[in-house]
């Protein structure tokens, strides 16, 4: 019999994709205000100034658990880079969707930094081992629908003021509502991918709960601030949904059995 010799990225290719993940990572968590809008739910900002709490925490969960952490999987784990690709891809696509259908390019520019970073560090990983690892968890695909209902309104809303240009809360040139659309669509998309596609789920899961449960908290504190564009009803939903999806096991049940290219790409679960 002859050996497969499964073909993996040099050593050099790695040190890069860690260097240049690790740098991004800090990219969109400080300089683009990822933990630093999220700041804004605890009061650790100014208090001189009424902060648009909801508005700021959609942009903070983007940045920080699409981005950052998308860049610092990457980093950390460069050998089994799927999860962190796959969270990145899903933030700059939801970036253009947002930029394209709330009729404000500013957002752009980031996004295609992003996808381009992207795609660099897919190369640098060989992150295409393991892409086709297509799996049904039927207890997530459950929650497409309620989250559908849920997201799409604020998706829309978001969409709406940006395209009315409503509102003045500028971050490093890009305005936060388009942004506000695109982290509404990267929770529905991420939500999606938990439930068809098995190895994005170690971050996906966490990027998605922790977005919506944020997002929802936000809400429900601060109905009075642009951003809160749903109601308080709204807010209770998604939260609960959030704690939903946290609760469900990882590991969809009867799926035990998995493809060669499923191996390959193991998440872990």
């Amino acid at each position: 019999m002859s050996a497969i010799v499964e073909r993996r990225p040099s050593l050099g290719r790695l040190r890069a994709a860690r260097v240049v993940a690790g740098l991004l990572c800090l990219v969109a968590a400080v300089p683009y205000f990822g933990l630093i809008d999220l700041a804004t739910l605890v009061g650790w900002v100014n208090p001189a100034f009424v902060w648009p709490v909801p508005l700021e925490v959609s942009w903070g969960v983007l940045f920080t658990f699409f981005l950052a952490a998308g860049y610092g999987w990457v980093a950390v784990v460069p050998t089994r880079p799927t999860p962190g690709v796959a969270a990145l891809a899903i933030g700059g696509g939801c970036l253009v969707l947002g930029a394209a259908l709330g009729a404000d390019g500013r957002p752009l520019p980031v996004a295609v930094a992003v996808l381009a970073t992207t795609v660099l560090l897919a190369v640098l990983t060989d992150a295409r081992t393991g892409v086709g690892a297509w799996r049904v968890h039927w207890p997530y695909l459950v929650l497409v629908a309620p989250g559908v209902a849920l997201w799409l309104p604020y998706v829309l809303s978001a969409l709406a003021a940006s395209r009315l240009r409503f509102g003045s809360d500028i971050t490093n040139g890009v305005d936060h509502w388009p942004v506000q659309a695109s982290a509404g669509l990267a929770v529905l998309a991420g939500s999606i991918a938990l439930a068809v596609w098995h190895p994005g789920r170690p971050l996906l899961r966490v990027a998605v709960v922790m977005s919506a449960g944020l997002i929802g908290v936000a809400a429900l504190a601060y109905p009075d601030r642009d951003g809160a564009t749903e109601g308080q009803l709204w807010a209770i939903a998604v939260v609960l949904w959030a704690l939903v999806l946290a609760l469900l096991p990882v590991t969809a049940p009867g799926g035990g059995r998995r493809s060669g290219s499923d191996r390959t790409g193991s998440d872990g679960e």
